[in-house]
């Protein structure tokens, strides 16, 4: 069995709000860009399995549509595959909080979430998934949220940018930037874990 962890980092960033909304719900509702509408369709030409789940946010959504449609399954919504929830930070911004989660997996703002909170949210909702599936299972979620749930599988780092990365038999399986979109294939047998790669869109085919 595999399970592939997607995230569609392209999302519009250049939208303006005409009322309040709070950051989560902007979060919830932030469309994919352009460039990230063809990512997820691109995706569904190389990928398969036999179901498809994904958060309740807009992008994670229309990341999963083309492959649906290609495979002709439904899409499950789980909002436990949600990002971590930021919370408030009063004057402390969201690169202060990412600065600082990535040094202490504990560390959160106000009414948000620890790297370690979303780590045994997204553990205990990726175990119930595994159990209830067969075949390979795709889940379109996000990056923090997948970088949590990798903590337990895979030794910490910094880069050169003083960034967290994380690694797998000496392989650079995730880092912390949002420039992209992450591709982590997890090869299991009797629902342990026994490989984890990355794979770049379009430089390697997905079997």
């Amino acid at each position: 069995m595999k399970l592939y962890l997607i995230s569609n980092n392209l999302v519009i960033d250049n939208i303006v709000y005409q009322t309040d909304l709070s950051i989560e719900e902007k979060r919830i509702n932030r469309p994919l860009a352009i460039e990230g509408e063809k990512k997820a369709y691109n995706l569904a030409k190389v990928l398969d399995g036999q179901a498809i789940y994904t958060s309740h946010y807009a992008s994670a959504i229309a990341s999963s549509k083309y492959l649906a449609a290609k495979l002709n399954i439904p899409i499950y919504i789980d909002a436990n595959l949600k990002d971590s929830v930021i919370g408030s930070g009063g004057k402390n911004n969201i690169k202060m909080l990412r600065y600082m989660q990535e040094r202490n997996f504990n560390y959160k703002y106000a009414g948000g979430e620890s790297l370690n909170e979303t780590r045994l949210r997204m553990k205990k909702t990726l175990n119930n998934i595994i159990k209830s599936n067969e075949g390979d299972v795709i889940i379109f979620s996000h990056k923090r949220a997948i970088l949590s749930y990798l903590l337990d599988y895979t030794k910490q780092g910094f880069n050169l940018d003083d960034r967290l990365i994380l690694t797998y038999h000496d392989e650079v399986i995730m880092d912390d930037t949002e420039n992209d979109i992450d591709i982590i294939e997890l090869e299991l047998e009797d629902n342990n874990i026994i490989n984890i790669k990355n794979i770049e869109l379009g430089k390697e085919n997905i079997e």
